[in-house]
């Protein structure tokens, strides 16, 4: 079933049994439309810089060209998360038959980016070109909290070089929930969503003005194992009140990750892909559903109370405190983070840290592992997540990376072709 483009599918045993078939193979619900390649090829300078500024980070290590030349790596290096804008795709290579009887996995069935972890290896520098294999991992039926039935897929992912000499590995989830498909439907207690209504007074304001004009950077201050003690509470950092042009700014420096939303005819080409993903807007003009995050007559489609972020968004505010905390000198080896609520245009939120272990591990070497929080100004918790991050040592010297980790099963054989 479809209303205006917008399909309408459901949650069936059999849908399911698609996607558990797709396990080591790629997720059909996360296509790539006529934007087939990466935001960035090749690594830059002026992409890291980029992604940085309109993620809200003025970090010199990131966006200052000379800066990272008076650091131990000597040259610029990419921000966490700059991966996600990176990798051609190179995955598990399928029958065209098997491809054509799975590719209906929960097709027309919301989903929402619910969480991940990532492990970092190696900078990413540039010139850089990076492959990537993304691949469903697991499959798990259960009751959501939105109403009814819902899937949670996990998707494990891996980015390598040319070298063959992995950077990245990690796992994402996303929730699948059915959509709203009546108003009779909609008007049963579990898929009301009552509004979301925030205001600032001055004081309010001063007060995130404030955070941000004390917000920490470690810099070239070398964090050392021997000066950190477990239950220490590390600076709060602010983002907020969000914005559709912080939005904006976002898609500006990252692009468009899967799906893709490029412009007039390429649009047209874009909708030949991927039907699913458009459908017409008040004008009956065709239009990417991405605008669920920008427009709010699309809201009554998947049952929440108003216009919210894209994930990577709070994924992104956790690196940014992470890259902070750590300064120069370490190195952050994993984040994880897991997304609790919906972050809503209007909505602050307050991200703070704190040491819960301090240690010499026998194969990283001495790290710290940190608990993560964003709240918000309800006090409404809406990210949490863990850090480990690799520090130095008056013994030892600075942080060493960790070993290299090997590439994936779930990739293509010939994935140097060009």
């Amino acid at each position: 079933m479809a209303d205006d483009g917008l399909i309408m599918g459901r949650i069936t045993d059999e849908s399911v049994g698609k996607m558990r078939q797709r396990i080591g193979f790629p997720n059909p619900t996360l296509r790539h439309g006529w934007l087939d390649k990466p935001h960035n090829i090749y690594a830059s300078y002026d992409a890291f810089r980029r992604f940085a500024i309109y993620n809200g980070s003025d970090n010199p290590l990131f966006i200052d060209e000379d800066y990272p030349q008076h650091t131990r790596w000597g040259e610029s290096i990419a921000p966490l998360g700059f991966e996600g804008t990176m990798g051609l795709k190179r995955p598990k290579a399928m029958e065209v038959a098997f491809e054509r009887e799975t590719r209906g996995a929960l097709r027309g069935v919301q989903l929402f980016h619910s969480g991940g972890e990532n492990f970092y290896f190696a900078p990413i520098t540039s010139g850089q070109r990076l492959y990537v294999s993304r691949y469903v991992s697991s499959v798990e039926v259960k009751e959501s909290r939105f109403g009814g039935q819902s899937v949670i897929v996990g998707n494990g992912k891996c980015y390598w070089n040319d070298d063959d000499t992995v950077l990245v590995q990690g796992t994402e989830t996303f929730v699948h929930v059915e959509r709203r498909r009546s108003s009779a439907e909609e008007a049963t207690p579990k898929a009301k969503a009552e509004p979301i209504v925030t205001s600032y007074s001055d004081e309010d304001l001063a007060a995130i003005e404030a955070a941000y004009d004390a917000e920490y950077r470690r810099g070239a201050n070398t964090w050392y194992l021997e000066d950190i003690a477990v239950g220490t509470r590390l600076p709060t950092m602010v983002k907020g009140p969000l914005t559709i042009t912080d939005l904006i700014n976002f898609f500006m420096g990252a692009g468009w990750y899967s799906y893709g939303a490029p412009p007039f005819r390429l649009a047209y080409e874009n909708r030949k892909r991927i039907r699913g993903f458009y459908s017409k807007n008040e004008y009956q003009a065709w239009d990417t559903i991405q605008r669920i995050h920008w427009e709010a007559s699309l809201l009554k489609d998947v049952g929440v109370a108003g216009i919210y972020d894209v994930a990577v968004i709070r994924q992104a505010m956790l690196n940014h405190y992470c890259n902070n905390i750590a300064g120069d000198d370490a190195w952050v080896y994993r984040v994880k983070y897991d997304l609790r609520k919906f972050n809503y245009i209007g909505d602050t939120t307050w991200v703070n840290g704190v040491v819960t272990e301090a240690r010499v591990d026998q194969v990283l070497g001495p790290l710290v592992e940190i608990d993560l929080s964003g709240v918000n100004q309800r006090g409404e918790e809406n990210i949490r997540g863990s850090a480990t991050i690799l520090v130095a040592s008056r013994d030892t010297g600075l942080a060493k990376l960790p070993p290299p980790a090997q590439p994936t099963v779930h990739r293509a054989d010939d994935w140097r072709m060009t």
